[in-house]
C-alpha cells in the first residue's frame, strides 16, 4: 500500500498553501547596480524561496494600466512593454516572388534595441538565480504592481497566498483512515479466509493484478486476465487465447478425417 500512501501525499502537496499572483501583475525591482526592471509576477508562483520572497512584498500604489509602459521608438504609452505594434510595421520586410506576390512579415528591430533587451533579460535571469540560491541581491526596494486587467482582482485580505483546501484535506484524512483500517483487518485470519473464498461477479479475485499469470493447481494450464478477457494456454495450445474459445482438433489431410 506504499504506492497508495504516496499518491495521497502527492494530493496533499497539491492542496497545500501556495503563492499565486494575478496573471498581469508585475514585480518591480529597484537595485543598486542594474537600475529598475520588471519580472512577471506569475514567475514567482509556488512555495519556493522566490515565492515566499515575492509574497511578502508590499503592493505598489500605482497600477499597470494602458499608460504604464512607453514604446522605446515613438514614446506611445501602452499596457505592454516593448516596441508598439504601429512601430513594428516600420520594420516589416516584404517576402515574395515579386511586387505582386508575397506578404509583409516582421523584420529585425534596431540592433540597439535588441542589445538592450538581451542585457535586460540577462539581469532578470541573474537576479532570479541569486534569489533561488539565497545570495545577496543588492535590492533597494521591490513591490508588487497590480494591473487593472480583467483577471487581476483580489478577493481576500492576502491576495497572493491561497488558503489550504480544508474540506479536501478532511476527505483525504477519512480515506487514509479507511485504508489503514483495511490494512489492519487484512492481518485477521478470518478475514483472509473470506477474501480467499470470495470471487466478485466479474470473476476477478480481489487481490489479482491484471496481467499476472496464475497456474491452475494439478494441471499445466496457465491463466491471466488482460484487456477485460480471461485468457489461458495449456497442452498443445502454447499461446494465449480466450478461455471461452471452443478448441477444435486440428488435422491435416490426408492424415485425418474431420468426419471420423
Amino acid at each position: 500500500m506504499t504506492k497508495t500512501y504516496n499518491l495521497i501525499e502527492e494530493i496533499r502537496n497539491a492542496l497545500a498553501p501556495r503563492y499565486e499572483f494575478p496573471y498581469y501583475s508585475l514585480v518591480r525591482i529597484h537595485t543598486r547596480h542594474a537600475g529598475t526592471f520588471h519580472i512577471p509576477a506569475p514567475q514567482f508562483d509556488g512555495m519556493s524561496r522566490r515565492s515566499i520572497w515575492a509574497g511578502n512584498l508590499p503592493i505598489a500604489s500605482d497600477k499597470r494600466d494602458g499608460e504604464y509602459y512607453e514604446c522605446p521608438v515613438c514614446g506611445e504609452t501602452s499596457f505592454y512593454s516593448g516596441v508598439c505594434s504601429d512601430c513594428r510595421k516600420d520594420f516589416e520586410v516584404w517576402e515574395g516572388e515579386s511586387d505582386n506576390f508575397g506578404e509583409w512579415v516582421e523584420g529585425p528591430l534596431p540592433i540597439e534595441y535588441q542589445n538592450h533587451e538581451a542585457l535586460k533579460n540577462a539581469v532578470k535571469e541573474e537576479f532570479l538565480r541569486r534569489l533561488d540560491a539565497g545570495l545577496e541581491l543588492g535590492v533597494i526596494s521591490a513591490e508588487i504592481v497590480l494591473s487593472d486587467g480583467p483577471h487581476d482582482h483580489c478577493e481576500t485580505q492576502s491576495p497572493f497566498l491561497n488558503r489550504e483546501e480544508y474540506s479536501a484535506e478532511r476527505a483525504l484524512d477519512r480515506i487514509e483512515r479507511v485504508i489503514r483500517a483495511h490494512e489492519e483487518l487484512k492481518e485477521n485470519e478470518e478475514y483472509q479466509k473470506i477474501i480467499r473464498e470470495y470471487i466478485p461477479s466479474d470473476g476477478i479475485p480481489l487481490e489479482y493484478v491484471e496481467g499476472d499469470e496464475i497456474t491452475v493447481e494439478g494441471t499445466d494450464e496457465i491463466r491471466r486476465y488482460q484487456n477485460d478477457i480471461w485468457q489461458h494456454k495449456h497442452g498443445e495450445y502454447e499461446y494465449w487465447h480466450p478461455m471461452a474459445r471452443i478448441h477444435k482438433n486440428s488435422c491435416v489431410k490426408p492424415f485425418c478425417n474431420p468426419e471420423e
